[in-house]
């Protein structure tokens, strides 16, 4: 992408960003084998153990069992025929196999695959009767759960979020069951994604707690003697289910082959404030970010809806509207500018009364009254799985990116290639009258139109356009129908300046966070920076979204913001190209504690976000260091640097605690205490080192920190160092920069600011600088 320069690229390799724990593999030894009357298969810690009289299964990991009675496929009437061992190559990796086959034919498949930390399961209908038959949905699994709590305890999860146990709950591809304090629990998800979308329940309003998983095909017919292999549904324990979302992300994206774009872009939507803009002004503003934001990490600027020449209809912009020249010009003055060119559209709904559409009205999904299938907002859904419809969307996605120039498109309205309802913006699961539309091809599912759909998008556009889909809470269906097709994905609802609307973009950015890195990259909407929102309100969106390291995009007139409101979005980019995680993603609220753990080449930090959603009251918000897997004595100290307070903190031993402002939050980056000076944070990037820092070292001989840094042109760079709390008293001797470049003004200076020191960098262009400060 045009915009995305080295310094972005660097970053991203710059620095090991670390899960705090890893999570518990299937091992490299799978076996097999039958004793008695059960066939037993393991793999590292689990095994999993299939009667060969019914069928059914349990799973344990180490000494836990996670799974009790649990049972393949759906009904109890179809005895089994044989149970064999099997052995599985695919994209998933090698495994190992139980199948089981009934007296219909249907086989039941369960899976350790070699250095996956779950069971899966899958199962093929065989349809043996001599007449065709519709097939809606097709059952996994359900089985007992052992969470390893007492049921009050426990905390389920789903895509909207955490609840309250004690009901019956649906959700679309994924959730989890844990103890909030511990966080080990059970993680249930379905891995493929191809042709139905999966759903997996929660039944805890008896006991025991129940775990069902099932694909929804909508419809699909089977002629005699026709077999419908299901999709692959994984579940595992752990004792730490944060882990265990991250290797369920991880698996999904394996399953999928994902490759994701190596940089997370970072840039400007024009929508919050201005809708579409319009050309001069996007002209002014490519010069003003070339000019403020570019040598920050700053990569594109898109236009959103309003650019088109009718509501619904994007083959051609308005010749009498805000982009009167046309598109191909401001896509030009941006990618000049060296960023690149962005643009919204719907790909999948139109308006068919349009004149593109006055003798092709067989090009859309029709409903079994023969009308067209309409949805509300988006428009009337394209018919994907209609060739002279696909080729019609080549055209006009082919005319946008490699006609007019746009490297960075916004797809809207998903669920429109789908032909199911809009759900907006209710993210749990519920009726969408998913199989109710009539397609062209009729034995195509709407979770195969719809992908097929995506594929043409980016056949069309090209491996150089990033791709973001716009959005998955318009019906969480597209959730798993969109995984390996897109790029970037919008997950939640729209955002506002104003606090209700950080908060609600905050809400999926938390529930959702573990998609992001593997699957796609997460888009929790728009970094906002106006008032009415407080500036500790804009430093609280913009540090969940830099910790997260989610996407981000801004949407105000950026020429016209205040100087400290603009620098939250400097320090918010470029994107440090790892995962923070919120600790207390289990707890009742918004989760308040964040944490990123780095390593920088001279030992491990931590970033910790604490976070006060309660706009009326200040809040004591406090996290347990052991509970971000910080080794050692639950009673060593560590020290730090809160960064938007710009104060050193420490020692701190056990737990850290904050008193928060009303909706504001710290960052401070945490380092074990250590008897030498120690590098604990920089000035440049919220994270404090994860995006600048290239390495660090101390010499003991010469008493000397040395390092390599990455900065910015014109932005005095601080480091922040820790002196040690022992009784020697430490003092810099000199701090120096190699190969000065004086004729440009290059200085460095330094000042003591107990309990720590603070040296500051000045350079007037980008470049990596090699300092070292020598102490006595």
């Amino acid at each position: 992408m045009p915009g995305i320069g080295p310094l972005c690229v660097a970053a991203s390799i710059a620095i090991s960003l670390l899960a705090a724990r890893p999570a518990d593999g299937a091992g490299a030894t799978l076996e097999a084998r039958k004793v008695n009357d059960a066939w037993t298969l393991t793999g590292g810690r689990l095994t999993v153990t299939v009667s060969a009289a019914d069928g059914t299964f349990s799973a344990q990991c180490g000494r836990h069992t996670f799974v009790k009675a649990g049972r393949l496929g759906g009904g109890t009437d179809d005895p089994v025929e044989t149970v064999r061992a099997t052995d599985v190559r695919d994209t998933l990796g090698a495994g190992k196999a139980l199948e089981v086959t009934r007296k219909s034919g249907r086989i039941e498949t369960l899976i350790l695959y070699d250095g996956l930390p779950f069971l899966c399961a899958k199962v093929t209908l065989h349809h043996a009767g001599d007449k065709p038959v519709t097939v809606k949905t097709l059952a996994a699994f359900a089985a007992e759960i052992d969470a390893g709590a007492p049921k009050a305890d426990l905390r389920p999860l789903g895509p909207e979020g955490p609840y309250d146990i004690g009901g019956d709950r649906d959700h679309y591809a994924a959730c989890a069951l844990a103890h909030p304090k511990t966080r080990a629990g059970v993680v249930c998800g379905w891995l493929t994604h191809c042709r139905s979308s999966g759903v997996v329940g929660i039944r805890s309003k008896g006991e025991p707690i129940r775990m069902e998983a099932r694909g929804e095909y909508g419809k699909v017919t089977l002629a005699p003697g026709a077999a419908l292999e299901g999709e692959t549904v994984a579940i595992g324990w752990f004792d730490d289910c944060l882990d265990g979302l991250g290797a369920y992300a991880a698996a999904v994206a394996k399953a999928h082959q994902v490759k994701l774009p190596e940089v997370v872009p970072s840039g400007y939507c024009t929508w919050y404030h201005a809708r579409a803009l319009d050309e001069k002004r996007m002209a002014e503003l490519a010069v003003f970010c070339k000019e403020h934001l570019a040598r920050f990490g700053f990569d594109f600027l898109q236009i959103d809806d309003g650019w088109q020449i009718s509501g619904r209809d994007f083959t051609a912009h308005n010749p009498k509207g805000k982009y009167a020249a046309g598109m191909k010009p401001t896509a030009d003055a941006v990618t000049r500018a060296g960023f690149a060119a962005g643009i919204w559209i719907i790909p999948f709904g139109w308006d068919p009364k349009r004149p593109a559409f006055k003798d092709h009205q067989d090009w859309f999904v029709h409903r079994e009254d023969g009308s067209l299938y309409t949805v509300k907002w988006a428009g009337t859904c394209l018919d994907m799985t209609h060739p002279a419809a696909r080729t019609f969307l080549t055209e006009v996605v082919s005319r946008i990116t490699r006609g007019w120039g746009y490297k960075y498109i916004k797809i809207d309205g998903l669920w429109t290639g789908m032909a199911a309802k809009i759900r907006y913006p209710r993210p749990e699961y519920g009726p969408d009258g998913l199989g109710d539309a009539v397609f062209h091809d009729p034995s195509k599912t709407n979770v195969e139109a719809y992908r097929s759909g995506l594929r043409l998008v980016r056949q069309a556009a090209g491996d150089d356009v990033f791709i973001l889909g716009c959005n998955i809470a318009q019906n969480m269906r597209t959730l798993g129908g969109s995984v390996g097709l897109v790029d970037g994905m919008r997950i939640g609802p729209d955002v506002g300046a104003n606090w209700g609307g950080v908060r609600r973009g905050a809400r999926p950015a938390t529930n959702l966070y573990y998609w992001h890195g593997d699957v796609w990259f997460n888009d929790p909407d728009c970094l906002m920076l106006r008032p009415p929102l407080t500036v500790d309100q804009a430093r609280a969106w913009g540090s969940l979204i830099a910790l997260s390291g989610q996407m981000v995009v801004v949407s105000e007139w950026l020429p016209g913001l205040a100087r400290e409101r603009l620098d939250v979005l400097k320090r918010c980019i470029p994107n440090h190209g790892g995962r923070g995680r919120p600790i207390d993603l289990f707890d009742k609220d918004l989760a308040k504690v964040w944490h990123l753990r780095a390593d920088l080449g001279d030992g491990r930090r931590d970033l910790v976000g604490l976070f006060n959603w309660n706009d009326k009251q200040e809040a004591e918000v406090a996290v347990d260091l052991a509970s971000l897997g910080l080794e050692g004595r639950r009673d060593a100290a560590c020290v730090g640097f809160d960064y938007w307070e710009n104060a050193f903190v420490g020692p701190v031993a056990g737990t850290l605690t904050a008193t928060l402002r009303p909706s504001s939050c710290r960052v401070i980056s945490l380092r074990r205490s250590a008897a030498r000076p120690q590098l604990v944070s920089t000035s440049r990037h919220i994270t404090q080192g994860a995006v600048d820092v290239v390495s660090v070292e101390w010499d003991e001989k010469t008493k000397t920190l040395s390092g390599r840094s990455r900065v910015v042109g014109g932005d005095p760079y601080e480091l922040r160092i820790a002196m040690p709390t022992t009784a020697r008293r430490w003092a810099v001797k000199k701090a120096e920069i190699d190969r000065p470049e004086k004729h440009f003004g290059e200085a460095v200076a330094w000042k003591a600011d107990p309990p720590g020191v603070r040296v500051t960098i000045t350079a007037p262009r980008n470049r990596e600088v090699t300092w070292r400060v020598a102490f006595e």
